[in-house]
């Protein structure tokens, strides 16, 4: 609704120049081209609705009479007539920009904001900047034409000239962007920079819209009657150099969104690159994480198997297998790349049962969490390494065991999970952090600079802590 409004404000401050116009004694032809320009102008880049153009702009009509002149003109009710058909022509021609912005890269899009923050699309740029160089060539035409002392066109037939000449780059701006690279492919060369070739191929490509150009304009005003013909002989070459530098101004537009496009959509490219081969390797990692679920915990585990069976224990024998096999079957399940922290829990469970078997009573645990936490998502196996180092590098090397304690807790929009044990804590050379070198990285790829792990000191006594803090997915 905003959007509409200034569209709305800038088609009605737009009105009051043809509303101005009609006050001096210059014919109906100049305010109703002029409030035809300012509608297709406005309608042109697309984002502007063609009714609300026109009735905005043309009720600046009846404002400026009632002000200046302290009445009311019937005669402006007809006005409304021209704004809407060229600002439907505006929406027309737009087609053609929306061809030309078609092979173009838009920009990324802002999906939240105030409308006036969004990026500026391709067409919109294409129709600002073609519009702003034909109204440049209105004052450099009349200045170029006055001097020469014929009876010359009107200033509201040469804005005509110059309303052709913007439809005319609207429509040769899609066969610019298509044929850019015939171009490029002309100095059979892909140094960077412009060939000589290339430059030369690009001078004739202008060379040959200015001709054009040129022919087109006076062919079109000898069918519309504005009386040229009589002049042409003298008139040709002032329009050529008239439409020279503006059609080389437009061509240089066309080809620099042609070329902002080309490096949006290379860098693109290069960050989807990234982020695949970034991808491939965290697959890899976590696949090399699966194919170890700690290949010496399979054999004590197995080993434990089998000292059990020797000594008859048979049910604990086959609560050691089914644990394992639980273990496994989470462990190969790579159908989900994000899980409920409730099943990490469950497998943190499942793991030091398992592990306990190996140290008896040398190993306590506990897991706790809160509900919340329980049904937050996060990456599977996130907590595997974890445990598995506490267990390792803390239980292990405890003459009398210890205890490994996880928790799990939220605070607002973050989650915190924590493993800690009162082992002799963390020593430096120790390999213990490089198991965790693979689960900060996945924490960074899956949730970006909001997420942390750190590695500390659990208390003055020994023992280690990581925590990790990471946004609540729910």
């Amino acid at each position: 609704m905003a959007e509409l409004a200034a569209w709305g404000a800038l088609a009605f401050a737009g009105g009051f120049i043809p509303g101005w116009i009609d006050l001096r004694p210059v014919g109906v032809q100049a305010p109703a081209l002029v409030l035809m320009i300012v509608n297709f102008a406005l309608t042109l880049p697309g984002r502007a609705p063609v009714l609300l153009v026109a009735i905005a702009s043309w009720l600046a009509l009846p404002v400026v009479h009632a002000v200046a002149l302290h009445e009311f003109n019937p005669g402006v009710v007809v006005a409304l007539v021209p704004a809407l058909i060229a600002g439907a022509g505006g929406r027309i021609f737009g087609s053609l920009l929306d061809t030309a912005s078609a092979q173009l890269t838009e920009p990324t899009a802002v999906a939240t904001g105030p409308w006036y923050r969004r990026p500026l699309s391709t067409r919109f740029l294409l129709a600002v900047s073609l519009t702003v160089i034909a109204a440049i060539g209105v004052p450099m035409l009349s200045a170029m034409i006055r001097p020469m002392g014929f009876r010359a066109p009107a200033d509201w037939q040469i804005m005509v000239w110059m309303i052709m000449s913007l439809l005319g780059w609207i429509a040769a701006a899609p066969v610019i962007l298509r044929e850019r690279p015939l171009v490029r492919r002309l100095s059979d060369d892909d140094a960077p920079g412009i060939r000589p070739l290339e430059f030369l191929a690009h001078l004739m490509v202008v060379g040959v819209l200015v001709v054009i150009h040129t022919a087109v304009v006076l062919v079109l005003s000898a069918l519309l009657a504005i009386p040229v013909l009589e002049h042409w002989r003298d008139l040709t070459p002032v329009l050529f150099s008239v439409f020279l530098p503006l059609d080389l101004l437009a061509y240089l537009s066309i080809l620099a969104l042609g070329a902002a496009s080309d490096v949006e959509r290379h860098r693109r490219a290069a960050a989807q690159r990234a982020a695949a081969l970034a991808a491939e390797s965290l697959d890899n990692r976590l696949s090399a994480l699966r194919a170890r679920l700690n290949p010496h915990f399979l054999f004590n585990a197995l080993n434990s198997v089998t000292v059990l069976a020797r000594s008859g224990k048979s049910n604990e024998a086959a609560d050691v297998v089914d644990g394992v096999t639980s273990l496994l079957r989470y462990v190969l399940d790579d159908r989900r790349a994000a899980v409920p922290l409730r099943e990490e829990l469950d497998f943190a469970r499942r793991y030091l049962e398992v592990q306990r078997v190996r140290f008896g009573e040398r190993l306590k645990a506990r897991v706790t969490s809160s509900a919340e936490a329980d049904e937050a998502l996060v990456p599977q196996l996130l907590l595997q390494p974890i445990v598995e180092n506490a267990v390792e590098h803390g239980v292990a090397k405890m003459l009398d065991g210890g205890t490994v304690v996880v928790d799990a807790a939220t605070t607002g929009d973050t989650l915190r999970v924590s493993v800690s044990d009162d082992g002799p804590g963390p020593a430096t050379g120790e390999p213990r952090g490089i198991g965790l070198a693979s689960t900060r990285e996945r924490l960074t790829h899956e949730y970006g600079p909001g997420a942390t792990l750190q590695l500390t000191r659990a208390s003055d006594g020994g023992g280690t802590r990581v925590e990790i803090v990471v946004p609540l997915r729910r």
